[in-house]
């Protein structure tokens, strides 16, 4: 980086300045609506003292920044209240949320910025929160308000840290810190991931790691996060795993707090504050959200046509082979690589009790994201013993597989079926007919 330095020389010429600066103190104000506003839903009850005149005080001295435009506060603050206190709130309880919530929330317009990295927000010795670049924020565009919760949550995080420090146990997940260099191009997302990162900046350090760990799962939610884990390669979904374990387990032991509550907590009031429900159901099979299904042919509402497909391979196992029809899933082959190569496996074992396995089939699906609409065709068969069964044993299995691979089907929630099972149950659709083919329990 080059450095200029430019010197400015000449005459001065000096009068006596006609202003009474004893009258230009910028402390003294007449409180408004905003300032009555904040009153009311921060300071009176919880003790929050909500900052946005600008004073020079509050961020670092060596760092620019701009003041927060008035029309973006109020608007800031619902979002603050409604995604970030309101959950806490009805989760973790008031006394454990007022001693611990920041008494001080500074809002800036602008972003931090220092030579190579901008910074979003910070928390100061679990007594202030700064909260940079609200001017640009707009609550009809799901990026903008998505970055600020997940900053609040971020800084909260490192409040809850200060108070109870992370296990040591954490930072072994993942030894590959690397500071300030995370920001350099030897650390895109790629890399991050394949390392077991949340995030870039997760590499940064342990606390930055853990604190972009409770952010990531509370404000992107759960459905982001098991894509994200999903589509890692295996040595990452297992790092990642342990670290969504230890922030789980870290909020119960250290406060008793019931972080998928929270979780659902928050996605929900994020979800109902904004259009931030981008993430549709076609959206989040194509994205990786889900590993597979689990198909009770028992469950109330099967349609006839499965069970009957279902019933007649089970009876022609069972006479032509004396192999039992156990159970039956249908998963993705590996989400890593892609989302359209699926395994039908057919739990088995024969009445003489030599044989306790698999049966396992490749399907080729065929996804429309928009509509959500999927065909699945005969693939082929893999190399490993399971596919070996499978094909020696295709023409018993014939009628179900002739089901699953002559229907189109949409994807659906089936609530209408099954009250109370949205993101639990996953229901295929016969476009034939518009009714409920069969449905499974999904595996995240």
């Amino acid at each position: 980086m080059l450095l200029f330095t430019t010197a400015f020389v000449a005459c001065k010429k000096e009068k006596a300045l006609n202003v009474d600066i004893t009258k230009s103190n910028l402390d003294t104000f007449v409180p408004g609506e905003i300032d009555k506003y904040l009153k009311d839903n921060f300071l009176d009850p919880y003790n929050i003292a909500v900052i946005y005149r600008f004073d020079r005080y509050y961020p670092s001295l060596d760092k620019e920044v701009t003041p927060v435009r008035e029309d973006k506060i109020k608007l800031v603050m619902e979002g603050v209240k409604a995604t970030f206190i309101e959950p806490y709130m009805a989760i973790g309880g008031k006394n454990f949320f007022k001693p611990k919530v920041p008494k001080q929330l500074v809002l800036f317009g602008s972003a931090e910025y220092s030579d190579q990295q901008i910074t979003l927000g910070t928390a100061d010795a679990g007594r202030q929160i700064n909260l940079f670049v609200l001017n640009d924020f707009d609550k009809t565009n799901p990026a903008t308000f998505i970055q600020l919760f997940h900053t609040m949550h971020h800084e909260f995080g490192h409040i809850l840290n200060q108070n109870i420090p992370v296990s040591p146990d954490y930072e072994a997940i993942s030894s590959n810190y690397i500071g300030s260099a995370w920001v350099g191009a030897s650390n895109p997302p790629d890399v991050a991931k394949g390392l077991g990162f949340i995030t870039r900046y997760a590499r940064n350090s342990k606390d930055e790691d853990f604190v972009e760990m409770v952010a990531t799962m509370l404000a992107e939610g759960r459905d982001f996060f098991d894509a994200y884990v999903n589509t890692a390669d295996a040595a990452a979904q297992v790092k990642l795993r342990k670290k969504e374990q230890m922030v789980i387990d870290y909020y119960k032991a250290s406060f008793g707090i019931d972080f998928r509550a929270l979780q659902t907590s928050v996605r929900a009031a994020i979800d109902n504050y904004g259009p931030s429900s981008v993430r549709t159901l076609p959206f989040n099979f194509n994205a990786g959200v889900y590993k597979g299904f689990t198909i009770d042919k028992t469950a109330t509402g099967q349609s006839t046509a499965f069970v009957t497909a279902y019933n007649t391979a089970a009876a022609n196992l069972l006479a032509g082979n004396q192999i039992i029809f156990q159970g039956l899933d249908l998963d993705f082959a590996n989400l890593s690589v892609n989302r359209t190569d699926m395994i039908l496996k057919i739990k088995a074992r024969n009445v003489a009790g030599t044989f306790d396995g698999y049966l396992y089939y490749a399907l080729k699906a065929t996804f429309d994201t928009t509509t959500g609409r999927i065909t699945l065709a005969l693939g082929t068969p893999g190399a490993t013993v399971e596919y070996t069964n499978g094909t020696g044993l295709q023409p018993l299995t014939k009628p179900l597989l002739d089901y699953l691979t002559t229907k189109t089907f949409n994807i659906s929630w089936i609530e209408n079926v099954v009250p109370n099972s949205k993101d639990v149950l996953l229901g295929f659709i016969d476009v034939s007919n518009s009714q409920l083919g069969f449905y499974g329990t999904i595996k995240r």
